[in-house]
């Protein structure tokens, strides 16, 4: 068994790779990662319009498709 206060080796070798498989964001100072987390949301919402622009086209397609499918109006 595992002496008191000791870790087995298993487990400190785990810590350890994670340990140095930090990101570099995580050394950032909280000024940094504002300024990273403002991009990476304009990003997203940048993406977020094109694919509801996209959506929209699409929708008014399809509505210009089921009126010229129905034929003209009688009135």
């Amino acid at each position: 068994m595992a002496d008191k206060g000791k870790m087995p080796p298993a487990l400190l070798a785990h810590f350890k790779k994670k340990a140095e498989g930090t990101t570099a964001e995580s050394r950032q100072s909280p000024e940094e990662k504002k300024e990273a987390d403002k991009e990476r949301r304009k990003e997203a919402v940048k993406k977020a319009r094109v694919r509801l622009e996209e959506k929209s086209k699409e929708s008014g397609r399809d509505k210009e498709k089921e009126v010229s499918e129905r034929g003209p109006k009688a009135s």
